[in-house]
């Protein structure tokens, strides 16, 4: 289990247009995180969505399946829990904080499990490898929206 903390990710867009990009990555047609091969969501009774989302491998090619939860809390916050597949037991809470009229700061806190890996510094690697280039890629996408 490790415990990843940040609240330096600040991001050159304001409130609304961070919003419409945690939207936007419920679209098949974006693709927002290269690691990402597919991901289908499906509402819930409690307004969560259910996931199925399969995930690229060291070599390229899809390898493993996850369930992973997502609750929204427009516009300041969105959770995601990873309830079935190699991350299974993790979870991820962000939650987005205007820093004045057009940026927005990224506050995340998460708790990671990963099948198989018991070493706490590789641990810490793998989180902050998928921490830092999930928000390197949403920057990119924020910069092609309109």
């Amino acid at each position: 289990m490790v415990r990843y903390y940040s609240d330096d990710g600040i991001v050159d867009a304001p409130i609304s247009k961070v919003w419409a990009l945690i939207q936007a990555h419920n679209d098949p047609k974006n693709r927002i995180h290269a690691s990402i091969v597919s991901m289908t969501g499906t509402p819930q009774p409690d307004g969560s969505v259910l996931s199925d989302v399969v995930t690229k491998g060291e070599n390229g090619a899809p390898n493993a399946h996850h369930k992973w939860r997502f609750t929204m809390k427009p516009p300041h916050a969105q959770i995601v829990e990873m309830i079935d597949g190699p991350l299974k037991g993790s979870w991820i809470t962000s939650t987005y904080v205007p820093e004045g009229a057009n940026k927005t700061r990224y506050v995340t806190v998460a708790d990671w499990r990963v099948q198989g890996v018991t070493d706490e510094k590789t641990l810490l690697k793998l989180c902050n490898d998928f921490m830092e280039s999930g928000f390197e890629e949403d920057q990119r996408f924020l910069k092609t929206m309109h």
